[in-house]
């Protein structure tokens, strides 16, 4: 008689919580720094014969920005495994100036340089489109990679006098300033990894770090005054373009906790 009213007195033990999902739509800010590391490689410093292209190019030019940016994806899970695609965009002003045009900043008119000559490289906003696949290595905590599609707009300038002693610009009357610039937006290929945390209810934090290619492109500074021979200070160029991206975000994933 009496076993029965012990047993009845004995602790249930509780369920445990469910583990949290992690499938579903999601969106997130993210804040961070992108380092480039281009390579400015000239061609040409004129179009008329006997242009001469000194050992100052090529010149690397590695501009640094602050980075300010969204993202947005939708995961699916299947057991431990996280997978997805997520789409980000964001703006980041960085900008890099060196003494001299390269491959004109030494002495490749006659005249040596860099004189007042500058050429400088400029960061500005990027996105990317990516396929990402993770692992849950606990319930709550996730290592992933990524990789798809970047854009990245950036732009080239270039500064000279029409004056005597410039190396890259002839003399004009006047000895005027001429700046040229050019803007791209250069479409290359990304990777990456990270690690994002689940939070208590559906925000998740994560750290991630990004390297992308964007391979080369083909840019001319077409400098002219007055009395100038046409082509006679036209500067080519090619730039090779990599960047890394080091981001904290946080994202609120829409569903069930």
């Amino acid at each position: 008689m009496g076993a029965p009213a012990m047993a009845a007195d004995l602790p249930v033990k509780a369920a445990p919580p469910p583990a949290a999902s992690w499938a579903g739509p999601y969106v997130g800010v993210a804040l961070g720094a992108k380092f480039a590391d281009t390579t400015w490689t000239t061609t040409s410093t004129s179009d008329l014969p006997g242009t001469i292209v000194d050992a100052s190019s090529p010149d690397r030019f590695r501009p640094t920005a602050f980075r300010a940016g969204g993202y947005a994806g939708y995961n699916w899970q299947w057991a431990p495994w996280v997978y997805g695609l997520e789409f980000d965009i964001a703006y980041g002003d960085g900008k890099t100036t060196h003494a001299g045009l390269p491959g004109c900043a030494i002495n490749c008119a006659g005249a040596p340089g860099p004189g007042v000559d500058t050429s400088s490289v400029k960061l500005r906003w990027d996105a990317s489109a990516r396929a990402r696949l993770g692992y849950l290595i606990t319930p709550d905590s996730l290592l992933f990679a990524s990789g798809g599609v970047a854009w990245q707009s950036i732009e080239t300038t270039g500064f000279c006098q029409h004056s005597l002693a410039d190396p890259q610009c002839t003399v004009a009357a006047g000895a005027p300033f001429d700046t040229q610039s050019n803007s791209k937006v250069l479409t290359g290929w990304t990777v990456g990894v990270g690690f994002e945390q689940h939070l208590s209810g559906n925000w998740l934090l994560r750290a991630e770090y990004r390297f992308a290619d964007f391979g080369k492109f083909n840019g001319v500074f077409a400098f002219g005054a007055p009395g100038v021979p046409a082509g006679a200070d036209t500067s080519r160029y090619n730039l090779a373009v990599e960047t890394h991206i080091a981001t904290l975000g946080l994202a609120y994933r829409f569903g069930a906790p």
